[in-house]
């Protein structure tokens, strides 16, 4: 192979990696602004308003589908359809079935149009635009929604916005089932129309979908340093492991309960994410008592995760003598589940000093979440769980870390 060759197939290859990694920041935009949208609207509003500013679209309209009217109303755009006001000018409805819109709504299926001049499903809306992708917004098989946009120039539309679309969709789904689920708990507390096993199961499914957002921003920062520094293949390899943890969050937080092999996988990812953004380095050691069957043995998700989060960013990156060292431990003693977290940190009194507010309140709050999960969990499924926090002394009664215990009654669903 000639140079010129080998050139053009690395300059193919740096082109291939930086759309990777600006598909990859594109969603985890996408993921991050939805965190702070707490109603259905405001999701489908920063849906259309982010997909102008972040994918450069000229135009785009979510609709939400009227099941018992069998129509699609637009109810969020962003372009020359509404370029300010979280107002849509003459709003239009559109059939299921109908058009391109209605049937992406109809099969489920998304469709890109490279000539929208050739497609007779085509429906104009302000102006004709000749290039259309739209996409489905999918939850439990359900079309909730369309995400439609349009570009005035032909063959505009490429795989890769398929992709980002696809994923958005995806996110935007997961975020509305969320708020749903939210408002009625809320609904139900409100009118006690329902049992306290109920309330309590809702309540349940919002806890457990909560994840540190510190932790989010902190990886992305982290992942834009790489690339500032052109440290691409770092940059890289955090993009794609931050991308795994999100993805194995996402999967656990559906039910509620996952099995301990979830657990660990999502747990051992962000082990590693954090060991890649510590500037002081420490080793992570995890066993699993070979009598548990990590498939069979089921947990809450996401339980032990702030625990794990304050060995790490509170014990372990302050310890300057010898090496820092995390140990999660899973056995099993009779009937029961013990999972231990072990750190030889610098403890948790040591720890005050370097917390600042921010720290200290993320701490508390994780804490609280912990404890009322706990509380309904032992309330509705009867598996006694609890966590006991242990300060660890070495011969010479200096503090050498902490031991948090988790015990629980082993339960099979």
């Amino acid at each position: 192979m000639c140079k010129h060759e080998v050139h053009i197939r690395e300059d193919q290859e740096r082109k291939a990696l930086e759309e990777e990694l600006e598909t990859e920041r594109a969603i985890n935009f996408f993921a991050i602004s939805l965190i702070d949208q707490t109603t259905i609207d405001e999701v489908m509003w920063d849906v259309a308003k982010n997909c102008i500013a972040r994918l450069n679209f000229v135009d785009c309209v979510v609709y939400w589908l009227e099941e018992e009217r069998d129509v699609l109303v637009q109810k969020a755009a962003h372009g020359p359809k509404n370029i300010q006001s979280r107002e849509i000018f003459h709003p239009i409805e559109i059939p299921v079935g109908r058009g391109i819109v209605g049937t992406v709504a109809k099969t489920g299926v998304a469709e890109i149009i490279a000539d929208t001049s050739r497609d007779e499903r085509y429906i104009v809306d302000d102006e004709i635009r000749y290039s259309e992708i739209t996409v489905p917004i999918v939850s439990e098989g359900r079309v909730l929604g369309v995400i439609d946009a349009e570009h005035p120039e032909r063959d505009f539309f490429r795989p890769r916005h398929l992709h980002i679309l696809t994923s958005i969709a995806s996110l935007c789904a997961q975020k509305i089932r969320r708020v749903q689920i939210e408002q009625a708990y809320q609904q139900t507390e409100r009118q006690l129309l329902e049992n306290n096993k109920r309330i309590a199961e809702t309540k349940l499914v919002a806890l457990r979908m909560q994840m540190n957002p510190h932790f989010v921003f902190n990886s992305l920062n982290s992942i834009n340093n790489f690339i500032l520094q052109n440290e691409v293949e770092q940059a890289s390899a955090y993009l794609t492991k931050f991308s795994r943890l999100m993805r194995q969050v996402l999967v656990n937080t559906q039910t509620e309960w996952v099995s301990l092999r979830n657990e660990l996988k999502a747990l051992s990812i962000y082990i590693e994410l954090e060991q890649l953004r510590c500037e002081n380095p420490f080793e992570s050691v995890l066993t699993v008592d070979p009598a548990l069957n990590q498939d069979m043995v089921h947990v809450p998700p996401l339980l032990l995760h702030p625990y794990v989060e304050n060995a790490i960013r509170h014990g372990l990156v302050h310890q300057k003598v010898g090496t820092p060292v995390l140990e999660i431990c899973c056995e099993r003693e009779g009937d029961f589940l013990v999972i231990r977290i072990t750190d030889n940190g610098i403890g948790r009194e040591a720890s005050v000093r370097y917390q600042t507010n921010g720290l200290t309140a993320h701490k508390s709050h994780g804490s609280r979440i912990t404890h009322e999960r706990l509380q309904i969990v032992n309330k509705i499924y009867g598996v006694d769980a609890h966590i006991d926090v242990t300060d660890l002394v070495d011969p010479s009664g200096a503090p050498a870390g902490t031991c948090v215990m988790f015990t629980m009654k082993l339960k099979q669903p």
